[in-house]
């Protein structure tokens, strides 16, 4: 068995049998993975809080042929704050959901691993704006991925979008916006409010640190990218935003 250390970003921990938990990481080093850590709910576990989620660890492992096994973890940043606020927490099962569903198989990209901390940093010492950190995340993790929205032009006529016919529509299964002559072509578009092109562009060219300077209508904007990440997921299925559960043994 192979024996690896890396660090990880717990994305969800869902209880198995009567004292073990199976985890979702994305790792620096394997990309996302699935381990289990084994006794980690009882009273002595000599893991205690060290794999909440959305915590950041320095953690060993041997491999298996489902399931890795975790034999030692250690805390490198909590992001307490994220979790125990319910704000905070939605963004979070947010960007979970988006990183899930974009960056799926064992292939590591330290730019989303770093992508993901830094989000999580951000959301930790901003105040408000959250659903704008969830969607600079989620429309930069498209970007590598290879799913950047068009943003410039119409998807039909291919008009310079900032002269276009208004109201502006966005439609998920195509990957960009669609000007008010070609709306009718597609059945999935929805009308974008006001500044809502503009701010979608903004979070993709700034740093997600930035993301809650940028003003906007944030609701229109979390609704786009939460509906192209979905579009453009594996198997056109989002996996679930849920970050903690149950599981029972097979």
């Amino acid at each position: 068995m192979a024996v690896y250390k890396s660090k990880g970003i717990v994305l969800r921990s869902i209880r198995y049998g009567e004292a073990d938990r199976i985890l979702d990481l994305y790792t620096r080093d394997a990309g996302l993975i699935s381990a289990i850590a084994k006794g980690i709910r009882r009273t002595k576990s000599r893991f205690g809080a060290r794999l909440e989620p959305l915590s950041c660890v320095d953690f060993v492992a041997y491999q298996g042929r489902s399931l890795d096994t975790v034999t030692q973890a250690e805390t490198l940043r909590s992001f307490h704050g994220v979790r125990e606020n319910l704000a905070r927490f939605e963004a979070a099962a947010g960007m979970v959901g988006s990183v899930r569903a974009l960056s799926g198989g064992d292939e590591a990209d330290r730019r989303v691993f770093n992508l993901l901390y830094n989000a999580l940093d951000t959301l930790e010492e901003s105040d408000s704006a959250f659903e704008s950190v969830e969607a600079s995340l989620g429309l930069k993790l498209s970007v590598l991925a290879g799913y950047a929205p068009q943003l410039d032009t119409c998807l039909s006529c291919e008009n310079d979008l900032d002269k276009a016919e208004r109201p502006l529509h966005f439609a998920p299964e195509h990957g960009g916006v669609l000007c008010a002559g070609c709306r009718s072509q597609t059945g999935d578009a929805f009308p974008l409010a006001p500044g809502t092109l503009e701010s979608v562009r903004a979070l993709i060219e700034t740093p997600v640190r930035e993301a809650p300077l940028q003003a906007g209508p944030r609701e229109n904007v979390l609704r786009v990218v939460r509906s192209h990440v979905l579009a453009h997921a594996p198997g056109n299925t989002l996996v679930g935003r849920g970050i903690t559960g149950t599981r029972r043994p097979a």
